[in-house]
């Protein structure tokens, strides 16, 4: 017998993202607060000033990174009193978690371990059955031409989430552009 999925409350998946001091954090605390989301923040960067709480993770090399990010998200998983887990600073997470180039002989492999080790933590984020919230860069917008092709790990985030968000800020306002709300009612 088939079994069908229910997307009924299938947890949401967003991107949030922008150029820097765009009001993308402020953004993710706003759009939390609209939907009801009891959010925890891992802040990569550091840059997280809202009222939201903040998980202190030490991301000091590669390495450590790596098995800190997944030992926090194990760590959140089994916290009931949280059912959304806010990612702040994807665009520098890929960065911790790329091999020094004090490593000789890494080359392209440096890549690929990155992009392995940032998939191993993906799957540990959708493992937990949280809500999720990614906020990067302007660099989280995929391209794709004869010149340019985004990094794959990027294209992975853009493929799962269900809601994407673009912060840009015009003429002293801080405004937010809906570039995607698949599965979301408007």
């Amino acid at each position: 017998m088939l079994k069908l999925k229910n997307r009924e409350n299938s947890p949401k998946k967003v991107l949030i993202f922008g150029h820097d001091k765009s009001g993308k954090s402020t953004y993710a605390e706003k759009y939390c607060l609209e939907n009801n989301l009891k959010s925890i923040v891992i802040d990569i960067d550091d840059t997280n000033y809202t009222n939201l709480p903040i998980i202190d993770v030490e991301l000091t090399n590669d390495i450590v990174t790596y098995r800190n990010m997944k030992e926090t998200i194990l760590e959140i998983s089994n916290l009931e009193e949280y059912d959304t887990i806010m990612l702040d600073g994807v665009s520098s997470l890929l960065e911790l978690l790329t091999p020094s180039s004090e490593k000789k002989d890494l080359g392209r492999r440096a890549y690929k371990m990155r992009a392995d080790r940032f998939s191993s933590i993906l799957q540990k984020l959708i493992k937990t059955n949280k809500n999720l919230i990614f906020i990067g860069q302007i660099d989280m917008q995929v391209i794709y031409n004869n010149d340019f092709q985004s990094p794959k790990p990027i294209i992975k985030i853009n493929s799962i989430v269900n809601e994407k968000y673009l912060t840009y800020v015009e003429k002293g306002q801080y405004l937010t552009e809906t570039l995607s709300s698949r599965g979301v009612e408007k």
